[in-house]
């Protein structure tokens, strides 16, 4: 399970081929993807989504009001691993989510670019409940334009990235600009840290209004110092770099495009990188891959498109050597008909894995895609416990309260998951759930055969509004409120005595003494053989053994040939000798014989 067991991961939010208002008005085996969400309309887009663990994730993007026809700013979360999702905006009208990074599964932060007064404003904000509400909780004034990239290490270390880039170690609420080359047109799409250190940042020339040329002029920059300042790695790709992220200290992917789509790979932590290939689909190779996602050395995933169409899924098993096309992902869309089936066909924008089994895809239309892997099995209430439906023990795995674990409640549920509702509630004697769960008699009355009533029947003692038989109740024997308990052992009642049952498995009762119960802790392991351990768990060590001699020369059985009391015999649990024992040979019994002699 993830409770940011999940590596952290590079979000950047989708400074793709377009600017983000050009983009919002521009209309394996044994795995599976499935369609979690899509709202087919031009100008609807989800550019960035953080999975923090295999339950919570967040995407953010904007959507066109059908109504006004106006883009509004959309968020959207799940916590039960995609089964549903929540639905919100932002307070400004005209302000919009770039960019989302979920910490783990509460803490989140999210960056928005709006325009207030003919002037850019840049926010970061912040959520404490898994996206469910978001505060802000600062004001970039250094930002001259949107923020495309956001990471963080915990809930107080992180970074945004830009036209320039930022960093905070107190939880957002302060940001210092990092001392970067001079970047002119270029600008920063996607960062990473290995640790609080070491940082990689990619970024390009994006397409603009301005200038309506693919993406190009790529470069990768390192800082070593937490990000207060970086170095240039590598910079004039013909291609801009979009997405960055990490499997581990050193193995780490970078992708992007313009004219063609481009994956880099690092094996020592983002010092040299070398080109891999991009394969082709059934229309050929997509030309902007616009994220990666690693999810170990030799398993990641990534996300392209050919233009504005043919989105394709990306993997590699082998750390790169080769990528192949995921065949599976369009059949997520089967079924779609009408206008819904151009979702298929919709950019893929941006993807995220918590682990190698499960991942979401986002992109154009709101689609939201997850991925489960063969053999993943969620748990996705939390529980400590996995879905009953893929091999796990949880009969409920969408209600955290029930599970093997769980406290059986009389409710009518089957909490603890045995296959019996409301087991160890007698709905018939039971005052507090007579008849039924949750009816209560009152103070005075007993509840007999599932009904309050004020007397109990001959033979029966009223015991605080149960009617008990002193004589065989465990409960209440010989008088009420005297239980029959026993260590590691059941109890009976039987003409009003507590009688000691027998005794769980893995104890023995050896000393015969009720009052401890069954004080023994051993697994028999078969006849008893000459080894120092009591195999038979009758409480003495090699007994019956007349030839077996311990290795300090005494005699486990109780022999004591070297003058001692022989108690060395008998050991409970872990007291025995270290050492053990041996059988003697006829050399060694003429030995022994000198000895005694």
């Amino acid at each position: 399970m993830c409770w940011r067991n999940c590596r952290a991961k590079v979000k950047a939010a989708g400074r793709l081929a377009p600017a983000l208002f050009a983009l919002l008005a521009a209309g394996q085996a044994g795995a599976d993807w499935q369609l979690l969400n899509h709202e087919v309309n031009d100008g609807n887009a989800l550019l960035d989504v953080s999975v923090a663990t295999e339950r919570t994730a967040c995407a953010v993007g904007a959507y066109k009001s059908p109504s006004s026809q106006n883009s509004r700013p959309r968020i959207m979360c799940t916590s039960d691993g995609g089964r549903s999702w929540s639905k919100g905006g932002l307070p400004g009208a005209f302000e919009f989510p770039t960019a989302v990074f979920m910490v783990d599964d509460q803490i989140g932060f999210l960056c928005s670019f709006g325009i207030s007064n003919f002037k850019v404003q840049v926010k970061i904000y912040r959520s404490e409940n898994g996206g469910r509400s978001w505060n802000e909780v600062a004001l970039l004034d250094g930002a001259q334009d949107q923020l495309y990239a956001l990471f963080f290490l915990d809930a107080q270390t992180g970074w945004a990235a830009g036209s320039g880039i930022f960093y905070t170690q107190d939880g957002g609420q302060s940001w210092h600009q990092a001392s970067v080359p001079a970047l002119g047109d270029r600008v920063v799409n996607g960062i990473h840290f290995m640790d609080a250190y070491t940082g990689i940042a990619v970024g390009g020339v994006p397409s603009t209004d301005a200038d309506p040329s693919p993406p190009h002029d790529g470069f990768i920059m390192r800082s070593t110092d937490g990000g207060a300042t970086w170095q240039m790695v590598q910079e004039g790709l013909s291609q801009a770099l979009a997405r960055v992220d990490f499997a581990d200290s050193l193995n780490g992917w970078a992708v992007g495009g313009g004219t063609a789509g481009i994956i880099l790979h690092t094996t020592d932590g983002g010092q040299s990188w070398a080109e891999q290939q991009v394969p082709s689909g059934q229309y050929g190779a997509a030309d902007y891959v616009t994220s990666v996602a690693a999810t170990d050395q030799n398993h990641a995933w990534a996300v392209g498109n050919i233009g504005e169409g043919n989105p394709m899924v990306l993997f590699t098993t082998d750390g790169g050597a080769s990528w192949q096309v995921d065949a599976d992902y369009p059949h997520a869309f089967d079924g779609l008909s009408g206008f819904d089936a151009f979702a298929k066909y919709s950019m893929v924008l941006d993807v995220d894995f918590c682990e190698a089994g499960w991942g979401l895809v986002v992109g154009k239309n709101m689609i939201i895609v997850g991925y489960t892997g063969a053999g993943f099995c969620p748990d996705f209430d939390g529980d400590g416990h996995r879905d009953a439906s893929c091999g796990g023990d949880d009969c409920d795995d969408g209600n955290k309260y029930v599970s093997p674990s769980a406290e059986e409640l009389c409710n009518g549920l089957d909490e603890n998951c045995d296959g019996v509702p409301d087991d160890g509630f007698d709905l018939m004697t039971d005052p507090k759930n007579c008849g039924s769960c949750g009816f209560n008699c009152q103070p005075a009355q007993v509840c007999w055969n599932g009904e309050c009533t004020t007397d109990c029947p001959a033979g029966l003692e009223n015991c605080g509004g149960e009617c008990a038989d002193l004589r065989t109740n465990p409960l209440h024997c010989g008088s009420c409120g005297t239980e029959c308990l026993y260590d590691n052992a059941e109890g009976s009642c039987s003409g009003g005595i507590c009688t000691m049952g027998d005794c769980a498995e893995g104890y023995h009762d050896i000393d015969g003494d009720d009052s401890n119960g069954c004080e023994y802790a051993c697994t028999p392991t078969g006849p008893e053989v000459c080894d120092g351990v009591d195999n038979d768990c009758n409480g003495i060590a090699d007994d019956g053994l007349d030839d077996c001699t311990a290795a300090d020369g005494g005699s486990p059985d109780g022999g004591a040939p070297d003058g001692g009391s022989g108690v060395d015999g008998g050991y409970l649990e872990g007291e025995q000798p270290q050492g053990g024992c041996g059988c003697s040979s006829a050399a060694g019994a003429d030995g022994l014989l000198l000895g005694l002699l």
